[in-house]
């Protein structure tokens, strides 16, 4: 079975994983230190500043992800279904001069407030693909991750 296929199966089912963690506010701001702010509808974290993000769709992301895994750069990936599931890979800040330099096709850097998912949302809204390690919650640097878009691209899978 293929990455995308992974995918596809993973979207179906809303991401479910058995034993999966379960994050609210507190978690995301204590054990994680990410800037999340919180109201009754949700975890709400703002991507640019102090976290960076990349939204790709959902198939290259899956892709994109099994090679950072085999790597041990894998972070945390957020999933938003729709008529075209979008995964965002939440790393750290862009550099100034990582701003200058073009993306690859099909990959958006996010500067934008993003829906987390907790005990309440919605699986339909937003789930993770990947969810955050408490026990390791380093985030990938921005430029590992768009490396392995590139190197999914253009076959460079070694």
């Amino acid at each position: 079975m293929t990455a995308a296929e992974l995918s596809d199966l993973r979207a179906l089912d809303g991401g479910a994983q058995p034993g999966a963690l379960v994050f609210d506010v507190s978690d995301y701001r204590t054990t994680l230190g990410w800037p999340v702010d919180g109201d009754a509808f949700g975890a709400y974290l703002d991507l640019g500043e102090r976290v960076g993000g990349l939204r790709l769709r959902a198939g290259l992301g899956a892709e994109v992800q099994w090679w950072l895994r085999l790597r041990m750069l894998a972070g945390p990936v957020l999933a938003t279904p729709g008529k075209r599931t979008e995964w965002t890979f939440l790393t750290q800040p862009m550099t100034d001069e990582q701003r200058r330099k073009p993306l690859p096709p099909g990959a958006e850097a996010v500067n934008a407030r993003v829906l987390l998912p907790t005990g309440h949302t919605d699986r339909s809204v937003a789930y993770w693909a990947t969810a955050p390690d408490p026990v390791h919650p380093a985030l990938p640097l921005f430029s590992s991750v768009v490396g392995a878009v590139r190197s999914v691209l253009y076959g460079h899978r070694f």
